[in-house]
């Protein structure tokens, strides 16, 4: 604290001398760059790496053939063919196969039952039965898209050469598929996992070592006996001691954060179609709304490792409830709420709307505000505390 002779610095140069501070102590602390630097960008190539082909393929799956005629053998290559589902092995029967399926090495099975061909020569619709486990959704999605093409295209093959002797072409193949289905994606168009998942993944974890580091940097000034220094830095100015600390992370993570969308719509390959503009201005409040709750997060409860808990408990779920994996209409409203309370559910949307839907930039406002108002909100009640804890650090400094 500056004694009572001094003149304190200006309010700038206090908030200069407690960044210096800040930025020694992220030098010399591994935990502090574990979280700034090593496990962001280790946690990115992850999941860039996990998801780079874009797309699940060769889901193995096990084929039990018990026609064994060419007509069930074409069947299993077709199987084989699509690009999500291969299979990895044939079964003699399903005892042996469901044994394949028990120890993991495939997700399904494909049955084909006796006398398929010969039922279908007769007109008769024998049943090619796929079993997948819908533990995994995924896989289970792939396998039974897989299946159901190939008993489609099939079905259409057998129909066509038995109308084709009767018909002339064109009317053989209207009458095999009397209407056709004209489908389009929007926006994801390869339906690519990067833009999926990495996308929203990124923000989602970046969010997870903002606050774990403001945490950890503002809680352990009081743990480690250090807050006295911290304020004497910033010349006994709380309001300068808070903003000094905050200065470093946030231009850190917003660099970090600049970076991300960099590899994403850069090497990643995922389009950008909207409005730069919107998204650089979201992604700047994004990372003051995380540092800001990382610093409330600590001020209400006071305690580095409480506030460590609460700041986990409030992170690392987001994902769940910011609305990508499951749509936030079909939640109860208990999980809408809870989406709402996460500010990367709100940048997550801003995402969506100007990168890939290319929305006008007022469909993104209320997200906007929603972003801003967690990156205000907070600071009365961090101040609060850092009025509090200077005053105490002063008092013991006094006695």
């Amino acid at each position: 604290m500056t004694h009572a002779n001094e003149q304190p610095p200006g309010m700038a140069a206090a908030v200069r001398s407690a960044a210096r501070r800040e930025w020694r102590r992220i030098a010399g602390s591994p935990y502090l760059l574990l979280m700034l630097v090593v496990f962001p960008l280790a946690s990115g190539a992850l999941m860039a790496g996990l998801f780079g082909t874009g797309a699940v393929r060769d889901v193995p799956v096990v084929a039990v053939d018990l026609d064994g005629s060419a007509l069930s053998r074409d069947f299993v290559r077709m199987v084989d063919a699509s690009a999500g589902v291969r299979v990895s092995a044939s079964a003699p029967d399903m005892d042996a196969a469901e044994e394949q399926v028990l120890r993991g090495q495939a997700y399904g099975i494909v049955l084909v039952p006796e006398h398929f061909a010969r039922e279908v020569a007769r007109g008769a619709a024998p049943a090619i039965t796929a079993f997948y486990n819908a533990q995994f959704l995924v896989p289970a999605s792939q396998i039974k898209t897989a299946v159901s093409a190939a008993a489609a295209t099939l079905s259409a093959r057998v129909e066509y050469a038995r109308r084709a002797g009767q018909e002339p072409g064109p009317a053989a193949a209207a009458h095999v598929e009397p209407v056709v289905l004209d489908a389009h994606a929007l926006f994801n168009e390869p339906l690519s996992y990067i833009t999926y998942l990495v996308t929203p993944l990124l923000p989602t974890l970046l969010q997870i070592f903002i606050v774990i580091a403001i945490v950890q940097a503002y809680g352990s000034e009081a743990r480690d006996g250090t807050a006295r220094d911290w304020f004497a830095a910033a010349g006994g100015r709380p309001w300068a001691a808070v903003a000094g600390k905050a200065v470093p992370y946030l231009l850190h993570f917003t660099a970090l954060a600049f970076l991300m969308l960099g590899v994403i719509y850069g090497p990643l390959g995922v389009p950008f179609r909207g409005s730069f503009a919107v998204v650089a201005w979201a992604t700047a409040v994004f990372v003051l709304a995380y540092v800001a709750m990382g610093f409330a997060f600590i001020a209400v409860v006071g305690d580095l490792r409480a506030g460590g808990s609460l700041a986990a408990f409030y992170c690392a779920p987001a994902f769940a409830f910011a609305g990508v994996t499951f749509p936030a209409e079909g939640m109860p409203l208990a999980g809408q709420v809870w989406g709402s309370l996460l500010p990367v559910t709100h940048y997550l949307r801003i995402l969506v709307q100007q990168a890939m839907r290319a929305a006008p930039a007022a469909v993104s406002w209320h997200s906007f505000l929603a972003i801003a108002a967690f990156a205000v909100l907070p600071w009365p009640i961090v101040m609060w505390r850092a009025a509090h804890l200077a005053r105490r650090v002063s008092g013991e400094a006094d006695r």
